[in-house]
């Protein structure tokens, strides 16, 4: 694949980024130059993006204004997982990855030398990332190079959800307060119509759950960016959401309650029912944390 067109995937996302998190729908593109200053990129490459979002039915031209006829979805957004990754992301790819598909699993040993060539990385890279991985506390390193993936006990559990009950708890304070005219509420309800969309059809498509889950708990943070909160929810998204995938006996069952119970959410925030949605976030993490307890002590 060529340079310019990563540049190209990567100016969409950037742009479908800007328009979902600063426009509403009928608000207008600013003109060539001006995005081309704020992305960074000629404004040739512009015009193929805003282009490409017309094909998308994204925009219209009305005479000289880029019209906004909708807000990105998740479909609209190209994967750049494999485009000029660097090597430290290369193996954070491969060992989530192989955490997920339970190739690690909670009690294994690795070395450092094997994951440097699942992962067709040296061994400083691979021995840099687990340091860095290290301080989540889920990984331990031992003699000779070997690392062992930690075992989640209750107390595990128990101190992770107290993290993540603060920061969530906090983010719904922060949004409920938005203004109403705040784009950040647009969002939130094409973000419940994705998921009524895949309630219809989660008997199949049950686990693009996990894509919803991630856009309405990073929406929820969008409304009072932090970046400390955000480093940490990155490991906390990670357990919640990986770990407890490698039980798959009820995982369909988990999903869909999981989907009603976000949609419950949504609809009393939209309603601005601070008190219910409240109440509804206290149920979902409840729920997850239940979730990770009882995989936690899952038998392999």
């Amino acid at each position: 694949m060529s340079r310019q067109n990563d540049l190209f995937k990567k100016t969409v996302n950037l742009l479908l980024q800007d328009i979902e998190q600063n426009l509403a729908v009928g608000d207008a593109l600013q003109g060539d130059s001006h995005i081309a200053k704020q992305l960074e990129v000629s404004r040739s490459t512009v015009r193929k993006t805003i282009e490409h979002l017309i094909t998308l039915n994204l925009i219209t031209k009305q005479g000289s204004q880029r019209l906004v006829v909708q807000l990105p979805d998740s479909g609209m957004y190209f994967d750049l997982q494999d485009l000029g990754t660097s090597k430290e992301e290369q193996v954070k790819k491969h060992f989530l990855n192989a955490i997920l598909t339970g190739k690690i699993k909670p009690g294994d040993q690795f070395s450092e030398l094997e994951l440097a060539r699942q992962s067709n990385c040296n061994t400083v890279a691979v021995r840099e990332f687990l340091i860095l991985f290290s301080r989540f506390g889920l990984i331990d390193k031992e003699p000779r190079s070997q690392w062992q993936m930690k075992t989640f006990d209750q107390s595990f559990v128990d101190q992770l959800f107290e993290v993540r009950h603060l920061f969530e708890m906090h983010s719904l304070s922060r949004f409920m307060i938005l203004d109403d005219d705040d784009s950040h509420w647009q969002q939130l309800q094409v973000l419940l119509d994705d998921h009524h969309t895949l309630k219809q059809r989660a008997d199949r498509d049950f686990r693009q759950f996990s894509n919803l889950d991630q856009r309405f708990h990073t929406l929820l943070q969008a409304a009072n960016p932090n970046q400390f909160i955000h480093q940490f929810y990155e490991i906390i998204s990670f357990v919640f959401h990986y770990h407890y995938q490698w039980d798959k006996d009820d995982e369909k069952e988990r999903n869909i309650v999981a989907i009603d119970e976000h949609i419950d959410i949504i609809s009393k925030m939209l309603l601005k029912d601070f008190r219910g949605a409240t109440l509804s976030l206290e149920k979902h993490l409840n729920t997850a944390k239940q979730s990770l307890a009882n995989t936690a002590f899952y038998q392999y």
